[in-house]
């Protein structure tokens, strides 16, 4: 870096985890982008503060996480219609003294949707698997593209039925439906669908079983689970050794960072190398 570079970063809390700046950095040093990108840990009760600092500081662009995503939106001057549609911002861009939110969580999930997992939702029944910060996105983005059913399910059958009733609301097209939080049930819903997503936290720890019973990961379902650490959750060993098309949430991460990227640059985001980057920095993780 030279002299005054420009300064980017994520914001979450805990925020140690990320393999954000990893990848991030690499586009920046491809092409010759005289910045950095860096991770800021900020608790709850200090965000309110931190935007307007890193106003003042001059920074150019912040990703959001966890826990941030929904509690950063009345800070900022203004957001895109697909953050609100979806009720969450990661992306903030800091221009002309004005912050602008975007979330990038959707369009991420569906890029890696089609383009690695080659799954087009057009026509299609979903079940979703966890209705949190996540499945906001990704159940908006499925809406949009045309998904002809959409179940929702999760513990919190209170949740699954506010995020069922939105989605149907702002998509009409698409049939929405919350279930029972019943394994029967569910597996049930698995055996009539053609894409199971998994936006739930389940699979992440030692000993996490999987999200449906095996024997309903039939032969014509697609799996995707945002889950990327661990590479394979119970529910991917589970679909891969049935030959189904199924894959973790790495390419959901990379494309949501590459969309941020060119929001903040302006600059077409180098793909192959934030992959190789991302893939380089999961290895030395594990």
């Amino acid at each position: 870096m030279k002299g005054h570079p420009r300064v980017f970063g994520v914001v979450g809390y805990p925020i140690k985890h990320s393999l954000s700046p990893h990848f991030q950095n690499a586009a920046l040093a491809c092409l010759g982008i005289n910045a950095v990108y860096i991770s800021f840990e900020i608790a709850p009760a200090g965000l309110k503060g931190a935007i307007p600092a890193f106003k003042g500081l001059g920074i150019r662009g912040l990703n959001i996480t966890i826990p941030h995503k929904q509690a950063v939106i009345p800070l900022l001057d203004g957001i895109s219609p697909e953050a609100k549609g979806i009720g969450a911002v990661n992306t903030v861009v800091f221009k002309a003294g004005r912050t602008k939110g975007y979330n990038t969580d959707g369009e991420g999930f569906i890029r890696s949707l089609k383009s690695d997992l080659r799954f087009d939702p057009e026509g299609k029944a979903v079940l979703l698997y966890g209705c949190g910060g996540a499945a906001q996105a990704v159940s908006f983005v499925l809406a949009r593209e045309g998904a002809a059913s959409i179940r929702f399910t999760d513990v919190d059958t209170k949740r699954a039925k506010a995020l069922a009733a939105k989605t149907g609301k702002i998509f009409p097209g698409c049939k929405t439906k919350a279930l029972p939080f019943v394994k029967s049930n569910i597996d049930n819903e698995v055996l009539a669908s053609d894409l199971l997503v998994n936006t739930s936290p389940v699979g992440m720890h030692k000993g996490d079983p999987c999200i449906v019973s095996p024997k309903a990961l039939h032969k014509g379902l697609a799996v995707y689970d945002i889950v990327y650490n661990p590479p394979a959750t119970p529910v991917l060993k589970e679909a891969k050794k049935r030959g189904l098309k199924a894959m973790n949430g790495l390419g959901m991460l990379l494309y949501q960072g590459a969309i941020s990227f060119e929001l903040f640059t302006g600059k077409k985001a180098p793909i192959k190398v934030m992959r190789a980057a991302l893939n380089r920095a999961v290895r030395c993780c594990h």
